[in-house]
C-alpha cells in the first residue's frame, strides 16, 4: 500500500486529489473550490493564447492561497504556443508561490528543463508503464497513470487497474497517482493498496455547480451510466490520432462517420465560432445549439454522478469514502 502522504507533499495539498485539467471546462471557478476543499484544482491552458493564459493562472492565484494546477497539451499546442504558454503560467503565478504544472502525456525535454528549481513541479500524464519510466527520467514530480475508464483522450490501452499494478511492480522512486473511472471513495482505497499514492478524477467535476461545462452536458452525466459511455474517434477535428471516451449519441452510434457540417456556435477568447460535427471541443456553458452532438467527454465514474453538486461537496465525499473504506479495510484485516 503506498502511503497518501507521499502524494500530499508532492502536489503541495492536503488530500492527494488532483482535479484534472480539461479544456474549456476546467475554469478558476472550479480549481479555485477544489483547492480550498484541501485538493488540487487544475486550470486547463488547452490552445489558449499566452495572454489568457496568464490571466487565467494569476487569477487562480489571487482567488485561493493554496498550491494549483496548470494543464497543457503539448501534443495538441505545438512548440511555439507551449513555450508562450510555459512563459505565461511562469509570469502569471505571483513571487513565492508554488504550483503544479500537469502535462497531458509526454512533455517535450525542454519543457521539463526549465522547471527545474522553480516554483512549479512536473505532473505527467501517462497511458503506459514505459511512459511513466521515462517521466520520471525527465524529473517529474509525481507521475498519473490513466486508465481506460477514463473519460476524454487517452493515453494508453490498460484499464486503471492492470496499468496500475504493472507501473507499480517497477518502482520508479515517484508518487503514482490513479486515473480512470474513479467515482467512489472505496475505489480511491483500492488503488491506494495497489500503489497509488493519491488519485486523478475528471468526470466528477464536470458536473460541478462550478464547472464550464454546459448545463445540458452536466445534466446528460446525471443520467448516464457506465454503458452509456464509448471509446471512439469521431471526435477527431482539432485533436487527431487519440481515442476518446465520451457519452454515446448520434455521432458515435452513426454506423458511419456523419458529415462535419456546423452543428452549434461557442465563443472562444471572446469571439463565436461555429463547431463542426466531430470537432474535439467539448461542450461549454457558451456553447448554443447542437451540444448533444458535441464531444461529452465521460468516464465509467459517472455513475456516481447523481446530481449536479458543489466541487467542495465532491472533495469531501471521495475524502470521506476514501477514509471510511480504509477503516473497514484494516478493521477486516485484523
Amino acid at each position: 500500500m503506498a502511503d497518501i502522504a507521499d502524494g500530499a507533499r508532492a502536489l503541495g495539498v492536503e488530500f492527494p486529489l488532483v482535479q484534472a485539467g480539461m479544456g474549456g471546462i476546467a475554469n478558476p471557478d472550479l480549481a479555485v473550490a477544489v483547492c480550498e476543499a484541501g485538493a488540487l484544482g487544475t486550470i486547463a491552458l488547452y490552445k489558449l493564447d499566452a495572454e489568457r493564459s496568464r490571466d487565467l493562472v494569476a487569477e487562480t492565484a489571487e482567488r485561493t492561497g493554496r498550491a494549483f494546477g496548470v494543464n497543457v497539451i503539448p501534443e495538441v499546442a505545438g512548440e511555439a504556443l507551449l513555450r508562450r504558454q510555459l512563459d505565461a503560467a511562469l509570469g502569471g503565478l505571483p513571487a513565492g508561490r508554488t504550483a503544479v504544472l500537469n502535462s497531458y502525456g509526454l512533455p517535450p525535454r525542454w519543457l521539463a528543463e526549465a522547471l527545474r528549481g522553480g516554483p512549479y513541479r512536473l505532473l505527467v500524464q501517462v497511458g503506459t508503464a514505459d511512459d511513466a519510466a521515462r517521466a520520471t527520467d525527465l524529473g517529474c514530480a509525481v507521475v498519473a497513470l490513466q486508465g481506460t475508464e477514463a473519460g476524454g483522450h487517452l493515453l494508453g490501452r490498460l484499464t486503471r487497474s492492470a496499468l496500475l499494478a504493472e507501473t507499480a511492480g517497477r518502482g520508479l522512486g515517484v508518487p503514482l497517482l490513479a486515473a480512470g473511472g474513479l467515482s467512489h471513495g472505496a475505489e480511491l482505497a483500492a488503488a491506494s493498496q495497489q500503489g497509488a499514492a493519491g488519485w486523478m478524477c475528471g468526470t466528477a467535476f464536470v458536473a460541478a455547480v462550478e464547472s464550464g461545462a454546459h448545463p445540458r452536458y452536466k445534466q446528460a452525466l446525471v443520467a448516464a451510466s457506465p454503458g452509456d459511455t464509448v471509446i471512439t474517434d469521431r471526435f477527431d477535428i482539432g485533436w487527431p490520432g487519440r481515442r476518446h471516451r465520451v457519452l454515446r449519441g448520434v455521432v458515435t452510434d452513426s454506423p458511419a462517420p456523419l458529415p462535419s457540417s456546423f452543428i452549434a456556435w461557442t465563443t472562444v477568447a471572446g469571439g463565436r465560432q461555429p463547431v463542426p460535427r466531430g470537432s474535439a471541443a467539448a461542450p461549454t456553458a457558451e456553447a448554443e445549439g447542437g451540444v448533444d452532438e458535441m464531444a461529452r467527454y465521460a468516464g465509467t465514474g459517472c455513475v456516481a454522478v447523481t446530481a449536479v453538486t458543489g466541487a467542495a461537496r465532491i472533495v469531501t465525499d471521495l475524502r470521506t469514502g476514501f477514509l471510511h473504506a480504509l477503516k473497514e479495510s484494516n478493521t477486516h484485516g485484523r
